[in-house]
Order: structure tokens, then C-alpha cells, then sequence
């Protein structure tokens, strides 16, 4: 065997190795949450958001995952359905997704930031509308037990 075929095969081997090592490691913390969310767009009336987040926090208390929620606006009906990936720390994670706008029927691409009990967030419609908001929810810091 050429010895870059032989290099290759153990890059390989080491790359598995350590993926299998990592995700060993790593400890599920999966989330049930509630929130109330003020948009610009909705202005003082909040909506009541729902969701759950499946996280994994690793040995260094690295947290990736995924984030599905749906929002209720108490006086316009379903808000928006919205699914997110994170990554960050115990204490704030960035996030970065897709959902849809009820209201405006719309596709959104959203970013935001969950730290300890608070996100803020902005998204884009398909549409070209732009809105931004703050939640409070009862999403607080991971666990991780060595």
C-alpha cells in the first residue's frame, strides 16, 4: 500500500476516534420552555412562546443543539414556527434559523442570541420585512456533571 493511502486511512481512523471520543463525552440537557416575546413589529402586546430544545453540552461545556417553537400573539393569533440551531456555552448560546410568519405568510430566516433567561432576536421575511424582539423565557444554563 502507497504510504499516502496508509496516511489516509489513519486520518481517517483518528478523525472517527475522536468524533466517537467527543460524542461520548458530551451530555444530553433537553429543554421543555415557556416565554413572553415583545417584537417591534407587534409593539407592547406580547406573544406567548412555547418550544423545546435538544442540547448537548460536551467536557469543556461547549453546548451545540437544535431549538422548535411556536409563538401566539395575544391579540393577531399564531405568530410564528420557527426552527433554530445553536452554539455557544453553559450561558449564552448564538443561534441561527428558518420558520414561518402566520401573520405575514411569509418563510423567515432568523439569528439571535439566548443568553440566561433572555433572547434577542431578528429576523427576515421572504417578504423583506425586518423585525427584531426580546423574549424572556425560562431557558437557563446547562448542566454538566464530569
Amino acid at each position: 500500500m502507497s504510504r499516502t493511502i496508509k496516511g489516509l486511512i489513519t486520518a481517517i481512523m483518528a478523525t472517527a476516534s475522536l468524533l466517537t471520543n467527543t460524542a461520548a463525552a458530551a451530555q444530553n440537557d433537553n429543554h421543555v420552555y415557556a416565554g413572553l416575546g415583545w417584537t417591534v413589529k407587534h409593539g407592547w402586546i406580547p406573544s406567548a412562546i412555547v418550544g423545546v430544545r435538544s442540547v448537548d453540552v460536551d467536557g469543556i461545556k461547549d453546548v451545540t443543539g437544535v431549538d422548535l417553537s411556536l409563538s401566539y400573539h395575544f391579540t393577531d393569533g399564531f405568530d410564528t414556527f420557527l426552527l433554530k440551531g445553536f452554539r455557544g456555552e453553559i450561558d449564552w448560546q448564538a443561534e441561527l434559523g428558518a420558520g414561518y410568519d402566520f401573520q405575514g405568510q411569509s418563510l423567515l430566516v432568523i439569528g439571535g442570541v439566548q443568553g440566561r433567561l433572555v433572547n434577542y432576536s431578528m429576523d427576515v421575511s421572504l417578504n423583506g420585512d425586518i423585525d427584531a424582539g426580546l423574549t424572556i423565557n425560562s431557558i437557563d444554563k446547562y448542566d454538566w456533571e464530569p
